[in-house]
């Protein structure tokens, strides 16, 4: 096993390899000890997964719906390849990183009043999240429509053989359980315990994004950021909110002048 102190996961799919994993590409493939990986699936590929030159391919869809179970299946993969010290800072590849901030996040303390720091994010509360009642009694599922928006501005992702979703009717996975805050997903930090977790549940559910939950009368797992907050409240994990973490926006002049926040979310090439 390689030894590291940490991974940046960069996660993204084919459609991406020629726009942004060339224009949005962090600058080194290794920060304060903390190796860089991109990530895609393949659904045909003959082995369980293929590392080389910073790839990490794995076998599953490489569709936006299935992103957890990619992000869960490269996870279990990281952990076969690399001894890993710290734990993941799991990273969209749209994008663009202040390389300061960033390395002086990778090299500080992850701990907080002297506690471990499990999952660390820019919480949608605003705030961050500590010990709580995991009972999901008198908290009813919501719809979300976000996955049905996504999918009606691309449709040519039905026709996708490497997606696996010809046919599917998006509009029967909108009922997300209610949890009250979660990490929004572009940029969030797990630790080796949590990893754990998120691996183990997915196990459990046989990596199905589709999988329903009674408990919470809802789909958890299609929507990524969601699905990774719902797993670790569930867990009793902390939520810690960290407010300059990333910003959206499209002006790129306020991007290459912003010195406040570790990375700009860009959504190029949606």
């Amino acid at each position: 096993m390689i030894a590291v102190n940490g991974i940046i996961l960069v996660l993204s799919c084919q459609k991406h390899l020629h726009t942004r994993l060339k224009e949005l590409r962090l600058h080194k493939t290794e920060y304060a000890g903390w190796k860089v990986i991109y990530v895609i699936g393949d659904l045909f590929l003959d082995s369980e997964y293929k590392y080389a030159d910073d790839f990490l391919v794995v076998k599953c869809e490489d569709s936006y719906i299935h992103l957890l179970k990619k992000l869960a299946l490269a996870l279990k993969y990281i952990y076969v390849i690399f001894d890993i010290k710290e734990g993941v800072l799991r990273a969209n590849d749209d994008l663009i990183f202040n390389d300061t901030l960033l390395e002086s996040f990778l090299r500080s303390p992850k701990t907080i009043n002297g506690n471990t720091i499990d999952f660390l994010g820019r919480s949608s509360s605003g705030t961050s999240l500590f010990e709580r009642d995991v009972s999901f009694a008198n908290r009813p599922s919501s719809n979300s429509n976000h996955l049905v928006y996504y999918y009606n501005d691309h449709p040519e992702d039905f026709e996708n053989p490497q997606h696996n979703i010809k046919g599917l009717d998006i509009s029967r996975y909108t009922k997300q359980p209610c949890i009250p805050a979660f990490i929004f997903g572009p940029l969030y930090y797990i630790s080796n315990k949590t990893a754990r977790i998120l691996i183990d549940h997915m196990e459990n559910v046989r990596y199905d994004v589709f999988h329903y939950d009674e408990k919470t009368d809802s789909y958890p797992y299609t929507i990524e950021d969601c699905a990774v907050s719902f797993i670790f409240y569930y867990n009793n994990i902390d939520f810690i909110h960290a407010d300059n973490w990333h910003h959206n926006d499209d002006n790129y002049a306020f991007r290459e002048n912003n010195t406040n926040v570790m990375a700009i979310h860009t959504n190029m090439y949606k």
